[in-house]
């Protein structure tokens, strides 16, 4: 609140002189209860991140037939190679729908797996459907995605293969080190005369 003060004599004369004192408490009593008020009442997201389980060390033996290898160029182009196919360029958004239909393919080649999948198709959306849908994709799926990416690939393009995965419930994928295929060229012979 503010204060005013009366007159002042001076010299004999009165004068009157207003001089206005400010009083800042309760406009500091209002800031901290902003603040309290919006710290209270304020959610904090959660950063978004990928959980990525390392495996054991040591090599896993994993059939061929098992394995589909995304490749990341320099450009941030992506290509798809399924066993000892030629690669073959995808666009990032069919990568989930192609994947998960190799992944039902996969699990039919398995022993039983056919089985399971016409059980799962017979349930309906639940905890019983939701639990066979994690064991057959834990169990009994054994297809293996590897993600080669460019060292000059932006990492952005990393993380769109890898959430494309991840939302496909791919659960065995890794980043494999990039090489980079030796092109020879022939080497003139020159002889001297």
């Amino acid at each position: 609140m503010a204060a005013v003060e009366g007159a002042v004599r001076r010299g004999g004369k009165a004068r009157r002189r207003g001089r206005i004192i400010n009083d800042l408490t309760p406009m500091v009593d209002i800031a901290f209860l902003l603040v309290i008020f919006f710290m209270t009442t304020t959610l904090f997201r959660e950063p978004q991140a990928i959980e990525i389980s390392l495996p054991p060390k040591g090599t896993v033996e994993t059939a061929q037939s098992n394995v589909i290898t995304i490749y990341i160029d320099s450009l941030g182009q992506f290509s798809k190679q399924l066993s000892d196919e030629t690669p073959v360029s995808i666009a990032l958004d069919s990568l989930e729908p192609y994947l998960l239909t190799e992944d039902r393919k996969n699990i039919e080649r398995q022993p039983g797996g056919a089985d399971l999948l016409r059980q799962l198709e017979s349930l309906e959306h639940g905890d019983v459907r939701d639990s066979l849908e994690k064991h057959i994709k834990r169990k009994i799926s054994k297809l293996v995605i590897l993600i080669d990416v460019h060292p000059k690939s932006l990492y952005q393009h990393m993380v769109q293969v890898m959430d494309r995965v991840q939302q496909a419930g791919m659960v065995r994928f890794s980043i494999i080190p990039h090489v980079e295929e030796a092109v020879k060229e022939p080497q003139l012979r020159r002889d001297k005369k």
